[in-house]
């Protein structure tokens, strides 16, 4: 599943994705926290998600469930 998630300038929504993706046990492939432009990889029990960064929007793909726990993790915050 794919998902956009957030305009690349809105920091506080890529700061609850990658709580999000922590909060669910991934970790990054490589040496790298941060999300720069670029494509990410992070590792989970249930699989690969992929973050895609550039100069526009921050999208992410990966197993359905988990994507779809990502969206709620993340909708979840902006509400506090």
């Amino acid at each position: 599943m794919r998902a956009d998630i957030c305009a690349s300038d809105d920091y506080a929504t890529r700061d609850r994705l990658l709580a999000a993706i922590y909060e669910l046990g991934g970790s990054p492939e490589g040496d790298t926290e941060a999300l720069g432009v670029g494509l990410h990889r992070y590792r989970f029990p249930a699989g690969e998600l992929t973050v895609f960064a550039d100069a526009w929007l921050v999208d992410v793909e990966g197993p359905d469930q988990l994507v779809r726990d990502l969206l709620q993790l993340i909708s979840t915050g902006e509400r506090g």
